[in-house]
């Protein structure tokens, strides 16, 4: 079999195979969704009137729109000339598989089941389909516990022809209705006789009717004696029993008029009430029999929907060898029922943590081996985690224990985000998952580093499914441009430019740019920085302005020091005292102390020439801010005093009083105001 079919429908894997067609999981490229595909056998490609059957009942069964029947989604030829049909794919199973793995349903589930199985036949009937091969295996399961019925139209094509040149019987031979297996005329009554047949099963995990051969099995539907389902399982209400058992009448006329009846019936049933009066008519006709004696299911009263009246001998001849043959299925019963009371019973082994295989090898053939159910765990799959009976106590020697095993392994997925791509990847496979990295944008600490998983870390998943991780590629960055020496608004017009912007303005004194413009940014200039980052600046105040000291009281030198360490240029001017502080004491300063000026202005220091002798005016001496000052300088005192005892003996001013002239005696050679003596360190 082709992978691709019809260059649309990929197959995945088997999910059945039937006489007349297999069945694949396959995808559909086109829609993108999975679909039950159903492949045409191909020994019935060369016959044509089976394939021209086939494709118009396929485009019939498409037309069955309802909730309990499986959608028909396309139907086709692949190109090897093999026809298909696309269906709706379930995961959940068929009604099939449920019974074999957990025997009968309770008598109302399996009522709720067969009202949804008739409702999809009255649809199909209503448009004149009839299925031919209603059995568990055609009946899926929903996700929902809902059930939908499948297979329409395909039965009916395999048509009379081939039935006459083969001689065999179409259809499931456990399920066919009796004018089915003698080729007589099938109709919706015929579909309904199915459904009788899996309804008994349904009740009783058994099927009606069995026999070595498919023939010797068909003769039976035809001529065999019904076993009531109460019979076999004793818990089966009287109403649903009734149901069952007039729908297995041989006879079409005996069974349900219509689909609309048995439904009515079904649903009075999984109700908990009893069936419709003719149902009901039925069950007071037909008394329960004891266990020894077989059983007769009879017709409805006379008078029934067809006017017809049978004759009564065949019953009176029936009921005659029944009554002889009595003793002797006492007698056989109570054979074997004392028999099976010495069935030995003997321990059941314990099985948990064995294969199917190892536990079928290991009770031999001491018990059978069933598996009930498959669920998730983390042991290897078809291990068995539970069993029923468990093991320590004992059973009858051949009886079955029924065995949970795992279905699908899983293991949870660990936490790996955060860890480098390589560690992250050698933890997951390491776990048993398969990965897939993608990568995407982040911050640059988390460059390098897993950001993201998918599934989430500590989810159950399958082993050996995929695993996502993230990892990060850091940011997309740009270069921070340069502010120095604008302002801030022009700063943030620039940033823009740079998908950047304005952060943290601060303010600093500063003697490197203009007061209000920028000297300082972090980040610097050229970095590489994620976009919306923010750059700090620091806009100047200017040059800080420094209080000008109080020297009063000090010495001259005291003075001059104070001065300069408070950042100013000095100058020096000796004054005639107000009071009689001694020559070279500190009396004020120009500007005053405390006044605020800049660094590197000259301060001008006024300090005492000593108290005014009476008789002259004493000379008044200059000093300077180096040794070549007046203090140190001996030529130049000798000029001053010269300068002063020769020609000019005026007396010496008050600080405030500079209109006056007078030679400054210094470094700079300036000019003093007043009749003090000055010098400077400018």
């Amino acid at each position: 079999m082709q992978q691709l079919v019809d260059n649309r429908y990929r197959l995945v894997r088997p999910l059945g195979s039937g006489g007349m067609a297999d069945v694949f999981l396959a995808h559909d490229s086109i829609l993108d969704r999975d679909v039950a595909l159903k492949v045409m056998s191909t020994r019935y490609a060369s016959d044509d009137e089976f394939v021209e059957r086939f494709k118009r009942e396929a485009q019939s069964a498409a037309a069955l729109t309802h909730p309990n029947i499986v959608s028909i989604f396309d139907r086709g030829a692949s190109e090897d000339g093999t026809y298909y049909i696309a269906m709706e794919y379930l995961s959940g199973g068929t009604l099939k598989d449920r019974i074999m793995r957990k025997g009968a349903l309770p008598s109302r589930t399996a009522a709720a089941v067969a009202l949804q199985i008739a409702e999809a036949l009255q649809a199909a009937h209503e448009r004149g389909v009839i299925h031919r091969d209603i059995k568990p295996h055609n009946i899926l399961i929903t996700e929902a516990g809902d059930v939908k019925v499948t297979d329409f139209g395909i039965a009916r094509a395999a048509s009379s022809s081939t039935m006459t040149r083969t001689g065999s019987i179409l259809g499931t031979a456990h399920y066919i209705s009796p004018e089915q297996a003698m080729g007589e005329h099938v109709g919706p009554a015929s579909d309904l006789y199915s459904l009788g047949v899996v309804l008994y099963e349904m009740l009783t995990g058994e099927l009606p009717y069995d026999a070595d051969t498919p023939l010797g099995i068909a003769m039976k539907h035809v001529n065999g004696h019904l076993r009531q389902p109460k019979e076999v399982n004793p818990s089966v209400p009287a109403g649903i029993n009734a149901i069952t058992c007039r729908l297995l009448a041989k006879h079409p006329e005996d069974r349900y008029a219509s689909d609309a009846e048995l439904i009515e019936d079904l649903e009075r049933v999984a109700a908990g009430l009893g069936p419709a009066s003719a149902t009901t008519e039925m069950m007071a006709a037909v008394p329960m029999p004891a266990a020894t004696a077989p059983t007769l299911v009879a017709p409805p009263p006379p008078g029934g929907r067809n006017g017809k009246r049978r004759r009564p001998w065949p019953l009176v001849l029936i009921l005659l060898g029944l009554l002889l043959l009595a003793p002797i299925a006492w007698a056989a019963y109570d054979f074997l029922y004392g028999q099976e009371e010495q069935v030995a019973r003997i321990a059941v082994p314990d099985l948990v943590g064995m294969t199917s295989d190892e536990a079928e090898d290991r009770v031999g053939k001491d018990f059978k081996i069933s598996v009930e159910d498959e669920v998730k765990d983390d042991k290897p799959v078809d291990t068995i985690v539970s069993q029923d009976p468990e093991s320590g106590g004992k059973a009858e020697k051949g009886s079955t224990i029924s065995v949970t095993v795992v279905g699908t392994q899983v293991a949870k997925v660990p936490n790996v985000v955060g860890q480098s791509r390589d560690a992250a990847q050698a933890a997951l496979e390491r776990v048993g998952f398969q990965v897939k990295v993608e990568e995407a944008e982040s911050s640059f600490d988390d460059e390098g580093a897993v950001t993201g998983q998918d599934p989430r870390s500590g989810s159950s998943v399958e082993k050996g499914s995929q695993v996502t991780i993230t990892v990060g590629t850091g940011p997309s960055t740009v270069k921070v441009p340069s502010v120095y020496g604008n302002t801030p608004d022009q700063a943030a017009d620039i940033l823009a430019d740079y998908e950047l912007k304005l952060g943290t303005v601060s303010e600093d004194y500063t003697s490197e740019v203009a007061e209000g413009v920028i000297f300082y940014q972090d980040p610097a200039q050229g970095q590489s920085v994620e976009p919306g980052s923010s750059v700090a600046v620091t806009v100047s105040l200017g040059v800080e302005q420094v209080e000008v000291p109080e020297i009063y009281g000090l010495t001259l030198a005291q003075a001059k020091n104070a001065v300069v360490n408070a950042g100013f240029k000095y100058g020096a001017v000796a004054v005639e005292p107000n009071n009689d502080e001694a020559a070279g004491t500190a009396l004020s300063t120009d500007p005053a102390s405390g006044t605020l000026l800049a660094p590197g202005a000259t301060v001008t220091i006024y300090y005492s020439s000593g108290p005014t002798e009476p008789t002259s005016a004493s000379p008044a001496a200059d000093e300077g801010n180096s040794p070549a000052a007046s203090e140190g300088n001996g030529e130049n005192l000798r000029e001053a005093l010269k300068e002063t005892f020769q020609g000019n003996r005026g007396v010496v001013s008050e600080p405030n009083n500079r209109n006056g002239n007078g030679n400054g005696n210094g470094n700079g050679n300036g000019n003093g105001n007043g009749n003090g003596n000055g010098e400077g360190n400018n």
